[in-house]
């Protein structure tokens, strides 16, 4: 260390005394001595770099060794590699090298080899992103360069494989077959309105099956439905084979008045005018006009009126009856075996009334009735 000039100018006595002490300390030696970067770098406790005093393991610039567990992971489209930190004093950063399959690699099932990777990257941590893309595979290297730009060699000769995932668009790509197809995928998609079992389906895309634990479902087309229990508010339309149903009244025909939510859709059914037939737990109910007579030689009929509150059969022939009271604007009787008069039957001649006009010929069995 240079010896500091000594103080000549007068100074007062206890700056004087501080001076001297400051300089028995810069100059002195021993415990209380100060020590200079210069001294310690002599010493071999320190170094300099650049005009930068350092620790003396940092002024020494090792060696690069390879790269030690390289590791790599897909993301959905990119790869993110990482390995251990360099052990070995002076590393400036790490190398990253990749390669792809060639075609006739990809056939042959065979990894690329290392002298087809090339230099995509350098960073001083220990670890990497490299975009790539979805559904993409690359194969990567790596080195350790030290300040002096010396490389190691890469880290194995193997690279190390890694795959990025399939974007939603792919996958559905691959998940999906066009209707009809041979494909067992799930999903199928249809581009135009269409007709599936007798059911008429909007273009969208669907399951070809699926068995949901539970779900809500706006609104359902359904071609064929097997439930072992079905609750609903309502029903527009229901076929029923040859099963009991139990509950209120069911209607057939008729004007129906619903019930709406707030935003105007039907959720039960409030009335039911005119039906044509009304069945509850107490009976049936038919419209007049219900009972239609399907005639295959003609125009079909329809049997039944009402007049005067009474309802009546337009036309009819009646093979075998017993009637007990019998009010006959008009007959005509071919054959007529015997009347019951009181306590007798009579089986044979002509009754007539006084004006002709009512004629029972029991001979012949005929009735004549004139008006």
């Amino acid at each position: 260390m240079p010896n500091l000039p000594s103080v000549t100018s007068p100074l007062p006595r206890d700056l004087q005394l501080f001076v001297q002490r400051v300089r028995e300390a810069i100059d002195g030696g021993g415990l209380d001595g100060l020590v200079t970067a210069r001294q310690m770098v002599v010493a071999g406790i320190a170094g300099i770099t650049n005009g930068t005093v350092t620790s003396a393991a940092a002024s020494v610039i090792g060696t690069p060794t390879p790269p030690t567990g390289l590791a790599g992971s897909g993301a959905l489209a990119s790869v993110i590699l990482t390995w251990n930190g360099p052990t070995y004093s002076g590393h400036a950063y790490t190398e990253v090298w990749a390669a792809t399959q060639t075609a006739a690699q990809v056939t042959a099932g065979e990894a690329p080899v290392i002298t087809q990777a090339v230099l995509i990257g350098m960073t001083a941590g220990n670890n990497f992103s490299h975009g790539i893309g979805s559904g993409a595979t690359r194969y990567y290297w790596a080195k350790n360069v030290n300040r002096n730009g010396l490389a190691s060699a890469f880290n194995a000769t193997s690279g190390v494989s890694v795959t990025t995932g399939d974007d939603p668009e792919y996958l559905m790509d691959v998940l999906s077959s066009a209707i009809g197809g041979d494909s067992e995928a799930p999903f199928f998609q249809i581009d135009g309105e269409t007709t599936i079992n007798g059911v008429s389906i909007p273009a969208g895309t669907y399951i070809k099956a699926a068995f949901i634990a539970d779900a809500t479902i706006t609104n359902a087309k359904i071609g064929s439905l097997t439930a072992d229990k079905i609750t609903a508010s309502l029903l527009n339309t229901v076929d029923f084979y040859g099963n009991t149903i139990a509950g209120s009244t069911i209607y057939l025909g008729g004007t129906v008045t619903y019930d709406t939510d707030a935003g105007g859709n039907n959720t039960s059914i409030a009335s039911v005018a005119t039906p044509k037939i009304a069945m509850n737990s107490t009976g049936a109910t038919f419209s007049v006009d219900a009972f239609t007579i399907d005639n295959p030689n003609g125009t079909n009929a329809t049997p039944f009126s009402i007049t005067n509150d009474v309802v009546e059969i337009d036309t009819a022939l009646i093979k075998d009856a017993s009637i007990s009271l019998a009010q006959i604007d008009t007959a005509n009787i071919t054959n007529l075996s015997s009347i019951a008069v009181d306590a007798g039957t009579i089986t044979a001649g002509v009754l007539k009334s006084s004006d002709d006009k009512f004629v029972i010929d029991l001979t012949n069995k005929t009735i004549s009735i004139e008006t």
